[in-house]
């Protein structure tokens, strides 16, 4: 399958739609049925060649590449299913929501809500995100989630609901990181915000600088050797992070005790 290059000519001053521009909707159309799908600019239809100019990329791969995007451009990667959709540059609210497969990479920075509802697949975004990364639509109830690295600072509520999944935070985070978590392992290095692990029921926060204050709903379960940790440890390294644990010696501290508190908070030292 031939490899897709849409451009975008100018930064969009109205939010621009692109979740119809995924890669099994794009590649393996020609230039003119690519540049005649609909897109929502505000609230009028345009077309997409009005808007992108498209070329063939010189390699045969599943990849989709948007250059020029802003933080205009929402919904980039919505509904992803398969193939790789490459982001040069930032992306808006909603990037991933609820993808169920593929993989999406942003050069940039993305808004609101990325890999939201998301059931599988892998995201990485090289600059920050914004509030609810990973997480749940508000009243949905919670999200099976996929596999999401960001290199950059996070927002607020990152994690939000999660039911499983990995989420891997390597430049810091805001407040109520893993509020409401019902599973899954969100890994963060960097400077951890208040009340990390609210109202949690189950899952795994690990923090990695070794300072957390999650409040006194939480109980201290002292200094454990976690041999599962080894296993989390080799997921890294085949996502090319290396050795990012400092090792498998925790403080294990467990909670949320006003909620389910079969959940747990591991600092590392």
């Amino acid at each position: 399958m031939t490899a897709r290059i849409l451009r975008l000519r100018e930064s969009p001053a109205l939010p621009l739609d692109l979740s119809p521009l995924l890669p099994e909707t794009v590649l393996g159309r020609s230039e003119r049925e690519i540049a005649a799908i609909p897109l929502r600019l505000g609230n009028r239809s345009v077309r997409s060649g009005d808007l992108f100019a498209v070329r063939t990329a010189p390699e045969d791969t599943d990849t989709l590449v948007l250059e020029g995007t802003s933080r205009t451009c929402d919904r980039i990667g919505a509904g992803l299913r398969a193939g790789t959709l490459r982001v040069v540059g930032d992306a808006g609210v909603e990037l991933g929501l609820g993808m169920s497969g593929g993989r999406i990479e942003v050069e940039g920075s993305v808004g609101a809500l990325a890999a939201a509802q998301a059931t599988g697949g892998f995201v990485r975004v090289r600059g920050a995100a914004g509030a609810r990364l990973a997480g749940a639509l508000p009243g949905s109830g919670g999200t099976a989630g996929a596999t999401v690295v960001v290199e950059g600072r996070c927002g607020p509520m990152a994690g939000e609901a999660m039911r499983r999944g990995l989420l891997i935070l390597l430049g810091g985070c805001d407040e109520h990181l893993g509020f409401g978590l019902r599973g899954g392992t969100v890994i963060l290095r960097g400077a951890c915000g208040p009340g990390p692990g609210a109202a949690m029921r189950r899952g795994s926060l690990l923090l990695l600088d070794g300072t957390a204050d999650p409040g006194p709903s939480f109980a201290d379960a002292g200094i454990h050797d976690l041999l599962w940790l080894a296993l989390v440890q080799r997921q890294l390294r085949l996502l090319g992070l290396g050795d990012l644990l400092p090792g498998r010696r925790v403080r294990r501290l467990l909670g949320d005790l006003a909620d389910l508190g079969k959940g747990e908070l591991l600092l590392f030292s």
